[in-house]
């Protein structure tokens, strides 16, 4: 009967020190998936940033409420973003359709690069806008980004979020 207990005690001993390592490579297999499949979205030109929290240039964070994002394309780049902060000359004060960081461009230059800790940054230049001069996104390899927004005649606005699949209309 002692030999039975020492049996199943080496047993559950065998299964408790296994259990944990399948459980660990089951974890990074699926973090080398999310990778690969951010950078897949980067470099086909094909995501969406959901921005969660808006840090401007004075004054403290704010969370944000679901629906302001940046989406990239091929061929657009669409952003509906806050701004909050100084504005100077010639921002649109008085014009209701200047308000925050919202614009579709089709003439933009799209720059990549991947770091060797996996990190992602993506440099956007709209050149027929003028409420946004430069975009740029560093891109962690889990999906979360930080969006920094320079302007020529406002300050500069900084978002962080995180990188999603386009939705299929």
């Amino acid at each position: 009967m002692k030999a039975l207990i020492k049996i199943f005690f080496a047993l559950f001993i065998a299964f408790a020190a296994i259990a944990p390592a399948t459980a660990q490579t089951k974890k990074s297999e699926k973090k080398a998936a999310k990778a690969a499949a951010i950078k897949k979205m980067i470099e086909s030109k094909d995501f969406t940033f959901e921005a969660n929290y808006a840090y401007p240039s004075y004054g403290i964070q704010r969370y944000l409420t679901a629906g302001y994002d940046l989406r990239v394309a091929k061929d657009t780049v669409a952003s509906f973003l806050p701004f909050m902060g100084v504005a100077y000359s010639g921002a649109g004060y008085t014009n209701s359709d200047d308000n925050g960081i919202k614009f579709t461009s089709t003439n933009f230059t799209y720059t990549s690069e991947e770091k060797k800790n996996g990190m992602f940054y993506v440099v956007i230049k709209p050149k027929d806008v003028k409420n946004a001069s430069q975009m740029a996104l560093t891109i962690s390899p889990n999906g979360s980004a930080d969006l920094s927004v320079l302007s020529t005649n406002r300050e500069r606005m900084r978002f962080t979020g995180n990188i999603k699949e386009k939705q299929k209309k």
